[in-house]
């Protein structure tokens, strides 16, 4: 009863609660029977009727006591043996929980203090080991607040002999597990247990073995199990009334383990899978192997594709459906082993898909490329192989390795106004997938050539003109169609424009620039153009015009006559414009005013360090008006003349006079007589007259005569006296020559007489020395002595008589020096001597005598090229007259001097000897397609003249010398070869390369080789296709001009690789990816295939493998049926009018039913109308066609025809049948007839 005092009494609304929950109203609550589940708290809650104010409550707990009551309680007696554990339950129950107290014999457990009791409140009293005293009576006391309970029992010890419960038995365990020998006992007191092997004691009370336990139970446990350890082993039990024991024997087994566990495999598809799984085993026993893969069992197949074999599975023709985790289980009576590993089956990745090529917008030379990443055969891709085709050419690999992990690439370095097709395979650990589908060709746009002409030569024509040569641009770099050349030109080192020349044909390499500036220095550029625009310009090049004769004189020329004899020029060298040519020097050109071709030229080597040139002619004649000019000249030849200076030389003293002579001569007088001197020298102002006695020096007298005198009477001498008269002009210059002679007064003088002795000696080339006896003085003064020299021939023909020299004013010479003679040439001389009365007759004639030999004094003219070959050039010229041969005409020759322009190689001289006429000379042995500079020379047996001036000649193209280096072969497929070499060196190319030739045979043919052009200098590789099947060719490669064909290279020996094919199939129905691949050798024509679904349509691919690759498959659909029937026939043979021609007609149908077997191919027959024969026109109509041309012989033929479809083994009847008439026409008759 729960009550609740309130107040106030009026208006309270009263309300129970326990946990929340509305029990009843009232001040009072009332628990009727109450329990333990009515424990708790109880709320008293009173509320205001019609109040907010918050109601009150006041709160009791309720606890409700239960007496204890026995759950579990003792059996009345309780029977223990000795040594053992027995519990004495006693379990209670109530609120509030009751206290329990254990008595024995009426006296309380906690009083007698034995350990060996033990209470607990989850299972009671437990006497631990029964001895004999602890016989009695037990009682349990349950005491709380709500009352009192107990219980009691009587404990009975009892004791025994041992007896065996569970004895001992054999056992058998595998090396390493666990044995367990059983040995459970009874007895009281409980036995204690000794386990022995033999005398040896390994487990009891007392004794603990190492690996042997004794167990609670009695058994023994031998963990781990080893080999020593079989035997038997004995279980003795003891007691105070009694012993007994027990024998059993354990037998080791040798442990079943996998000693060949299956490794991980990555085999490629098709091959044979190997996974080995080897067990060690106790021969006592059996074992057994177990497959599975993924839980599921493998078994053999019965077409033996899968077996298994000692432990080991062969999965042979692996597919990807073989892949997963494999585990060999091994079992036997020694235990149980199994292990794993993996099969990945891997094979050639598949072609990439949807392989685009386009140009790429941000640079001309560049194409994208994308792709579909393709299945990589269940191995990582490695990288992709990127092959071109440009302009229709081999496939060559381009990017070798393409980065696995990208699906587009831009392909670049490309070559403009090319076409490319593109196809990429992928490439993983298995080897080399089958090529993408081809790209559609794709052509690069066109671009200005990027490098410019080589080899541009240029060589001066003649003064106004330079030719120009050149080669066209590689051909990788000329980026289009070349359309032309364009030539640019000026002047070098000048900053003018260029002047241009368009070469509008590609195939003009060359081009002759006129209307130039004589030997002037031009800048040439060349450069070649497309259709996109014009290229890149060469270098320049540099070349002069040939030289010219200057176009202008010396400048400020001044000419004076500095004494008597010379004359001085003194002069600025033209204008170096007009010079056109190296100054070679200049020509002082003096003639007299009186006779302008008797001109006296003086050379003048230039002075280049000065401005001002000074040249000197000397030699003239005294007191003479002369006209003086200079020229500059050149090579070529000399310039204009300066203007002609008039000037006359100065006066000098007079020469001689002429006929001085006596008459009227007396004892005491004479009559001198004289002419004016020829050479005045200046204006005569007088005479000197001077004479004495010879032998008295001091004996002499001297008158000065005018002008006009012209002879003088002498008087007062002594009568026959010799005297010695000089006669002498005056001029303003002074007294000139003396002209003297002897008289006697009383003997008038005479002409003299003739010299006689002539000795000629000291003979030289062109001197020789005259001794001579003088004759008679004719009694006066010897004034002059002449010799006059005669040639002789050597046919002995005599020239003329001319005077070779002239000496004055020796009257006692007995010795001449003649100068001046000709070397190698025969003289006579003869002499005269001359007084005042004239010239003595002629001497009788010297012995013929011959100068000495000298080398030549000059060099052949006018060296001129006349023709060249690849290997010399032929040059004739001027020869020497014999006259300038200075020797015998058969030692004089000429020689050439030959050497290359570019300075390479050494000079080379040709001689022509004996032969003095010759004017013709080959040089031989020279290189072809050279420049080379020639000069000429002549030569005798003294020795050599002068070289000439240089001509440049240039040979013309030959065959090449050499052969391509560094030739190297590699079969890339079972028919095709790439051959690769190197370009000739220069020196051996002999003229433009036009490109290669490969030769080509199978080693040991007899014919002549296959010859494959690659053309353009360029060309370095061929591939040879469509070659023999593993076959050894000899393979050469030669260069060749226009002129032909340059030596083959060493034969060098490759063989051809093997091939083989891949046969694909599968299901039509199934999926396209999943084929069935077998791969068979080179030499394989069919191949069968089983296990085959019946009633099924299959499509099978062969393709070709070679070294490169697969090549393009072929296609066929097979039907699995037993019920093959023939095909049916085509229908609806029709030729439409538009078809049919005079020899010919077209002939369509539609194809009948194929009777469950694929078309093979159609055979067509013919009959000729009206009494003809079936015949077969072809029996080769490809299966895949439904039209044909039928050609006839006839025309205007009626033919019958007929159609006869096959497939691979059942023929088929015939088909419809069609009459038609051919045209007739009107044919040309024939060309030839029998």
């Amino acid at each position: 009863l729960l009550s609740s005092p309130l107040r106030p009494v009026d208006g309270l609304v009263v309300s129970w609660k326990r946990e929340g929950r509305r029990l009843a109203g009232g001040r009072r609550l009332i628990i009727s029977s109450p329990t333990s589940s009515d424990t708790g708290l109880y709320v008293c809650e009173a509320l205001l009727s019609n109040s907010t104010v918050k109601p009150v409550e006041a709160r009791a707990h309720l606890t409700v006591m239960e007496p204890p009551i026995l759950t579990a309680q003792p059996k009345r007696k309780i029977y223990a043996d000795l040594d053992r554990n027995v519990d004495i339950p006693c379990l209670v129950s109530g609120v509030p929980q009751p206290r329990i107290e254990w008595y024995k014999d009426a006296v309380p457990l906690s009083k007698l203090a034995n350990p060996r009791y033990k209470v607990t409140a989850a299972t009671g009293l437990t006497v631990r080991r029964v001895q004999p005293g602890d016989g009695g009576i037990f009682q349990c006391f349950a005491r709380s607040a709500a009352g009192e309970t107990q219980a009691h029992t009587q404990l009975l010890v009892s004791s025994m002999a041992p007896t065996f419960t569970s004895p001992p038995s054999d056992q058998t365990v595998t090396d390493g597990n666990t044995a367990l020998f059983t040995c459970q006992t009874s007895g009281a007191p409980k036995p204690a247990i000794t386990w022995r092997k033999g005398s040896r004691i390994l487990a009891s009370g007392s004794v603990q073995v190492s690996r042997f336990t004794l167990l609670q139970s009695g058994g023994l446990q031998i963990q781990p199990v080893s080999f020593q350890d079989s035997g038997e082993y004995t279980c003795i039990a003891s007691n105070s009334e009694g012993t007994i024991n027990a024998t059993a024997t354990l037998t080791v087994w040798s442990r079943t383990v996998i000693s060949v566990p299956p490794t991980d495999q990555r085999v490629i598809k098709g091959t044979t899978a190997v996974l080995d799984c080897n067990a060690t085993h106790d021969p006592r026993i059996n074992i057994s192997f177990r497959w599975d893969r993924g839980g599921v069992l493998v078994l053999p197949t019965s077409g033996g594709r899968v077996s298994l074999r000692q432990g080991s599975l062969t999965i042979g023709q692996t597919w990807s459906g073989d892949i997963g985790d494999y585990t060999c289980t091994v079992t036997s009576q020694a235990g149980n082993d199994s292990r794993s590993a993996r099969l990945e089956v891997i094979e050639l990745p598949h072609s990439p898909r949807s392989l685009t090529a386009r140009l790429n917008d941000s640079d001309s030379r560049s194409v994208l490329l994308s792709w579909l990443r393709p299945f990589d055969g269940n191995s990582p891709l490695l990288y992709y192989l990127l092959e071109l085709s440009e302009n229709n050419s081999p496939w060559k690999v381009y990017l070798s390795e393409v980065d696995p992990a990208v699906t587009e690439v831009s392909v670049g370095g490309l070559t403009p106004a090319r076409t490319y097709q593109f196809r990429l395979c992928a490439v993983n650990q298995v080897g080399r997938g089958q090529y993408s589908a081809e790209t559609q060709r794709l052509m690069l746009r066109e671009e200005a050539p990027s490098a410019p002409p080589k080899n541009i030569v240029a060589s001066g024509r003649t003064n106004q003109s330079i030719m120009v040569q050149w080669q066209p641009p590689p051909e990788p770099q000329l980026n289009g169609v070349l359309r032309g050349y364009v030539l640019r030109y000026r002047l070098a080192g000048l900053p003018g424009d260029y002047q241009e020349k368009n070469i509008s044909s590609p195939e003009t390499n060359y081009c002759l620039l006129k209307d130039l500036i004589i030997w002037t220095q031009y800048q040439i550029q060349v450069a070649a153009y497309t259709g996109a625009g014009l290229g890149v310009y060469s270098s320049p090049v540099t070349e002069y015009t040939l030289q010219g004769v200057p176009t202008a004189p010396p400048q400020e020329v001044e000419v004076v006559a500095i004494n008597s004899t010379t004359i001085r020029f003194t002069w600025n060298p033209p204008p170096q414009q007009f010079i056109n040519g190296i100054n070679q020097g200049y020509k002082l050109l003096v003639w007299p005013e009186q006779s302008p071709e008797d001109v006296t030229i003086v050379t003048i080597t230039p002075d280049y360090p000065g401005s001002r040139h000074t040249g000197l002619v000397s030699g003239l004649k005294k007191f003479t008006w002369y006209f003086g000019s200079t020229l500059c000249f050149t090579t070529p030849g000399d310039g204009p003349r300066s203007p002609p200076t008039l000037l006359q030389t100065h006066e000098d003293t007079p020469g001689p006079v002429r006929h001085l002579s006596f008459t009227e001569i007396l004892d005491t007088s004479l009559k001198v007589s004289w002419a004016e001197p020829e050479d005045k020298n200046g204006i005569i102002t007088g005479y000197v007259l001077r004479w004495e006695v010879s032998t008295v020096e001091s004996s002499h007298e001297e008158r000065s005569l005018s002008n006009s005198t012209l002879q003088y009477q002498l008087t007062g001498l002594t009568s026959t006296t010799v005297y010695t008269l000089q006669v002498a002009a005056l001029t303003a210059a002074g007294r000139g020559v003396v002209t003297s002679s002897t008289i006697s007064t009383g003997v008038p003088p005479e002409l003299p007489g003739a010299p006689s002795n002539l000795v000629i000696s000291n003979i030289s080339p062109r001197t020789a020395t005259l001794r001579f006896r003088p004759g008679p003085d004719g009694k006066t003064t010897i004034s002059r002595w002449i010799v006059e020299g005669q040639v002789v021939k050597e046919d002995g023909k005599e020239e003329v008589w001319r005077v070779v020299y002239q000496k004055d004013n020796q009257p006692d010479a007995d010795t001449l020096e003649i100068p001046d003679l000709t070397p190698f040439t025969q003289y006579r001389f003869r002499m005269q001597q001359v007084n005042i009365v004239g010239s003595s007759p002629m001497s009788a004639p010297s012995r013929l005598i011959q100068t000495l030999q000298a080398a030549p004094d000059t060099h052949p003219s006018n060296l001129t090229l006349l023709s060249a070959t690849q290997t010399s050039l032929r040059f004739n010229w001027k020869p020497l007259p014999e006259s300038e041969y200075n020797s015998s005409p058969g030692t004089v020759g000429y020689r050439l001097r030959v050497w290359r322009t570019d300075g390479q190689g050494e000079d080379r001289t040709e001689d022509v000897k004996g032969v003095g006429g010759t004017s013709e000379a080959t040089a031989e042995a020279l290189n072809p397609w050279t420049q080379y500079q020639v000069q000429i020379q002549a030569f005798n047996s003294i020795g050599p003249g002068p070289w000439s001036q240089t001509v440049a000649a240039h040979t013309a193209e030959s065959v090449p010398s050499g052969s391509p280096v560094n030739v190297s072969a590699e079969a890339v497929s079972s028919s095709s070869i790439l051959l690769t070499w190197s370009a000739l060196p220069r020196a051996q190319k002999n003229g433009v390369i036009l490109g290669y030739k490969v030769l080509y045979s199978e080693k040991g043919s007899e014919g002549p080789p296959s010859v494959e052009v690659a053309e353009g200098e360029g060309s370095v590789s061929m591939l040879l296709g469509v070659l023999q099947k593993y076959r050894v060719y000899v393979l050469q490669v030669l260069a060749y001009t226009r002129m032909g064909d340059g030596p083959p290279s060493n034969p060098i020996l490759i063989r051809t690789k093997e091939d083989g094919y891949q046969i694909s199939y599968r299901l039509d129905s199934r999926d396209p990816q999943r084929w069935t691949t077998v791969e068979v050798g080179s030499n394989a024509r069919q191949f069968t295939v089983t296990g085959l679904a019946a009633e099924q349509s299959y499509v099978f691919r062969l393709t070709a493998r070679t070294a490169v690759g697969w090549g393009e498959e072929q296609q066929a659909l097979v039907v699995t049926t037993e019920r093959r029937e023939r095909p049916q026939p085509p229908r609806k043979l029709s030729v439409p009018q538009d078809e049919v021609e005079a020899r010919r007609l077209r002939l369509h149908w539609v194809n009948g039913g194929s009777g469950s077997s694929p078309l093979r191919y159609f055979t067509l027959q013919v009959k000729e109308l009206p009494s003809g024969d079936w015949s077969t026109h072809t029996a080769d109509v490809p299966h895949n066609v439904t039209t044909w041309t039928v050609d006839s012989n006839k025309e205007s033929s009626m033919l019958q025809q007929a159609e006869l479809d096959k497939h691979s083994r059942i023929q088929k009847k015939m088909g419809s049948i069609l009459i038609y008439e051919t045209i007739k026409t009107s044919l040309d008759p024939p060309r030839y007839q029998a």
